[in-house]
């Protein structure tokens, strides 16, 4: 398997269990030092909030790589499959172009926030290094949705159990 699959199909995935893993140890330690030590780790509580966040993100981008968001289904139940693929193909051009307009001005918003040079409180951190997450999560949703339209137009997509049960019983 060549470097750029493996990037593709594991870049989310080995992102999150990183973030995750970072996020865990650093609340251990701070819960360790608060009761063991009676010592208070600031820095370890803004580093894990911010770790946090930049989990949720990546999250988001893997369960739009996996297609496990929510979503309405009444138009695949009630519609022919042949048309509810075209509300469906409809449904993520929207949500491609609601992540690109996020992404667009969360950069515009980085950009602001970097020249203002504002700071995290306890660690110094640049805040638009932190908040440059929102157009990195969205860009990457935007391309996430973009391959599984153009997978499930290829007939080369990963179907949910839901999907695979929907089309044996359709037959």
């Amino acid at each position: 398997m060549s470097v750029l699959k493996k990037i593709d199909r594991y870049f989310e995935e080995s992102v999150v269990v990183v973030l995750f893993a970072s996020m865990v140890l650093l609340t251990f330690a701070q819960v360790l030092s608060r009761f063991i030590f009676n010592l208070s780790l600031g820095w370890s509580e803004e580093i894990s909030r911010y770790v946090f966040v930049w989990l949720v993100y990546f999250s988001a981008a893997m369960a739009a790589k996996h297609r496990r968001h929510i979503r309405v289904e009444v138009i695949d139940t009630l519609l022919p499959r042949a048309v509810s693929k075209w509300f469906g193909l409809l449904a993520d051009l929207l949500w491609v172009g609601f992540t690109l307009y996020v992404a667009f001005y969360g950069y515009e918003m980085v950009l602001m926030v970097t020249e203002h040079g504002q700071l995290s409180p306890a660690v110094q951190l640049p805040m638009g290094f932190v908040y440059s997450i929102i157009p990195i999560g969205f860009a990457l949703i935007a391309i996430r949705v973009l391959q599984g339209i153009v997978a499930r137009f290829r007939g080369t997509d990963e179907l949910t159990d839901e999907e695979k049960l929907q089309r044996a019983i359709e037959g």
